[in-house]
């Protein structure tokens, strides 16, 4: 699929889901039987972006020879992916057979964290071989700069979210969970940074493009992750849809990063 066609498919997809869930944040939510319906439809379309995302990133680890110096970064984004649809479908489950109203934290989450803690390592290690190709004069100095100014402002805002979720009457389980995810997503964002700041460097072609996308998913799945914990924190509910809109594009982005990725691999 050609990448202008790609696009228009997922713009078309996430266009529409925006026309259905967004005006909710003006009415309120509507009756239970629409409210069902958009669960039904939201978990299915997003469970559709993470398949997609797994696949594609497995197939293109089959690409991949055993000595490649990407395969390792990859099999962690392939698993990280596989895991997150796992959690997501879980999260689906819980939520119709609860009529929309899952524990939280639940075995969801802990999927969440899981699939994390790959997402973490494989874009780590994806820099790391990276820099380790010698493809950047200045040694990778400035995606380190970059990541380091990045880091500043992400632990001050760190240390102000756990400290303001933690004072929220909330469960003890349910503080873990939304101090946990701030902390994860600060270190994703610290990587993402940096890993902008590479690709930058590799011009228009399609190895960035690949992996700006891949990037940019990540950014808005750990800003979702982020209004999450403060809307289960401080019961903000009525932003459901925001939150909602945020992991539909993020999931997007990171299925068409890996379509782009697979069709990369097997084109070179």
């Amino acid at each position: 699929m050609k990448i202008r066609k790609l696009d228009l498919v997922l713009l078309v997809l996430c266009a529409i889901w925006a026309a259905v869930v967004m005006p909710r944040l003006f009415t309120g939510r509507w009756s239970p039987e629409a409210e069902q319906m958009i669960v039904w439809a939201g978990g299915v379309l997003r469970t559709a972006f993470l398949a997609v995302a797994a696949i594609a990133a497995t197939m293109a680890l089959r690409s991949l020879d055993t000595d490649n110096p990407a395969r390792n970064s990859q099999s962690l984004l392939a698993g990280g992916f596989t895991v997150y649809l796992v959690a997501q479908v879980t999260l689906f489950v819980l939520q119709i057979v609860t009529d929309n109203d899952p524990p939280y934290p639940s075995v969801a989450d802990l999927g969440f964290f899981v699939a994390m803690f790959l997402l973490i390592a494989g874009v780590a290690l994806a820099i790391r071989s990276w820099l380790n190709l010698g493809l950047f004069p200045d040694g990778g100095r400035r995606a380190a700069t970059a990541a380091a100014f990045a880091a500043f402002p992400l632990a001050l805002g760190v240390i102000w979210t756990t400290r303001t979720l933690a004072s929220a009457s909330t469960p003890p389980l349910q503080k873990i969970a939304d101090i946990t995810y701030p902390v994860l997503d600060s270190i994703l964002l610290i990587l993402i940074v940096a890993m902008l700041r590479l690709t930058m460097s590799l011009g228009r072609g399609l190895v960035g493009v690949v992996w700006r996308s891949l990037l940019f998913g990540f950014l808005l799945m750990a800003i979702g992750d982020v209004v999450y914990s403060f809307f289960a924190g401080f019961d903000l509910d009525v932003l459901d849809p925001v939150m909602d809109m945020l992991y539909t594009a993020s999931y997007a982005l990171l299925a068409r990063g890996a379509i782009l990725q697979l069709r990369l691999l097997r084109d070179a």
